[in-house]
Formats: C-alpha cells, structure tokens, sequence
C-alpha cells in the first residue's frame, strides 16, 4: 500500500506527537486518552461517510471536517482510506472475537443446528463492524490487489477466524459416523469454506437479511452435520470432561 504511515504498537502513527500549544505539559495518561478518544472518532465517522458514500468517493478531507480536525490529522493517525478501512476491519474483528461464544454453545440444540447459529453469530457481528458496502468494497480490493496492507490484513482476520472455529470443534467430544478421529482444524476449514460463499452473498445483495442467511446456512448446514457426525453426537452435542 503507497504511502501508508508506519504504526506502533498502539496503531498510532510514528512521530504522530500532538502538535498543539501546551502539548509538552500536559499528563501523558491523559494525553493518550486523548488521542485514543480522537481515533475512534475518526473511525467512527469514517464508518458512516464510507457507508453512506462509498470508500472510493469520501475524501480525507470530508473526514477531518466531520471529526473536527485538519486533514494532515487524518493521514497522521492512519495513513490514508485503506489505513483507517484496515483499523476497521482488524481492530472490529478483535472485538467480536472478545465477546466469546457462550450464545451459541450454551444452546440446546442438534449439531447441524448449533453450527448454522455459529456462522450467523459471525455474519451479525461482521455486519455490526461495518455495514454490507464497506465489506464489499474489501472483498472487491483484496481481489484486485492481493499484495497490498488491506488485503494482507484481510487474510489473517480469515486466518484467525477459523482458528476460533476450530477452539469451539475442539471443545466438543466430537464423533464422526465413519468412526475416524475427528480433526477440529480440518473440520473448521470445511465448515469455514461452506460460509463463506453464504456470506459473500448476504454482503452482495442489500435484500439479503441475517434471517435469511441463517435458513441458507441451515439448508448448508444441517445435511452436511448428518453425513460428518455419528447420530448421537449430533442430536445431543456434549463438551468435552473439563469444558464449561
């Protein structure tokens, strides 16, 4: 990606030291504070401008003047738009993640049912990150231009959600109906390759909604569970001894 600002480890951009009258006095607690409140903001209205515009038609500038700073603020904290699309997509992702998953192992259900919930819990908290337009404008540009920062980014997200896939397999006492060992990496590759085509379709089309989403992963779903799992495994799904 041309002329992306290096970061550190707090995301903020290298040199990026506040500019205004008494800065030097000023408690680094709350000056980082600061600058953190400042950054999310950008962020925040950089979601709703790209939602309502498009990425490619908002300008730096129709940032900076919604957050209330300069333009070179902008490209201080980020960069340029695929810098601030990159903090949306990866830092969004760190928090959906954080929320567990409790919602859907805690369900009664059969297998095939539970895993239609888990991918639907996905697309739900994917779509609370960033709206369908935004998320198609990253499909559309990692395609394009697979070399670039976005698209690098945007492959250890896909990367690290099918480790999560594979976390909730390995904490159930899983039996396949051929009677193999089950492989929770394989098994969270396969189940994470069927969604994703589902889901490419609900950002594709604006009609599409979660509702509709879930009953496709059903009909994905719930025949593919019937021919992995033994029938008692997947009517009655049980943790693994030890798992909550």
């Amino acid at each position: 990606m041309k002329n992306f600002i290096p970061t550190d480890q707090t995301g903020h951009a290298v040199g990026d030291i506040a500019q205004d009258e008494g800065a030097k006095a000023t408690p680094p607690g709350l000056r980082g504070r600061k600058k953190a409140q400042r950054r999310e903001t950008i962020l925040a209205r950089s979601s709703e401008l790209f939602a309502q515009k498009g990425i490619d038609a908002t300008t730096m500038a129709e940032i900076a003047d919604a957050v209330g700073v300069s333009t070179p603020t902008i490209f201080n904290y980020f960069g340029n738009k695929d810098g601030i699309l990159i903090a949306l997509i990866t830092e969004g992702a760190q928090k959906a993640r954080a929320e567990g998953l409790a919602p859907v192992m805690q369900k009664d259900s059969d297998f095939g049912t539970m895993l239609a919930d888990l991918f639907t819990l996905f697309a739900t908290r994917t779509l609370a990150i960033a709206n369908k337009r935004i998320w198609r404008y990253a499909e559309a540009a990692t395609i394009r231009h697979p070399g670039t920062e976005l698209a690098r980014n945007y492959v250890t997200v896909d990367e690290e959600l099918v480790r999560v896939i594979v976390r909730f397999l390995d904490g159930y006492d899983i039996r396949l109906r051929s009677g193999a060992s089950p492989d929770p990496q394989f098994l969270g590759q396969l189940f994470y390759d069927v969604w994703n085509p589902s889901f490419f379709n609900l950002i594709k089309s604006d009609e599409i909604t979660l509702d509709q989403h879930r009953d496709d992963l059903l009909q994905r779903f719930v025949p593919l569970a019937g021919m992995l799992f033994d029938d008692a495994f997947l009517t009655n799904p049980t943790l693994k001894p030890g798992k909550p």
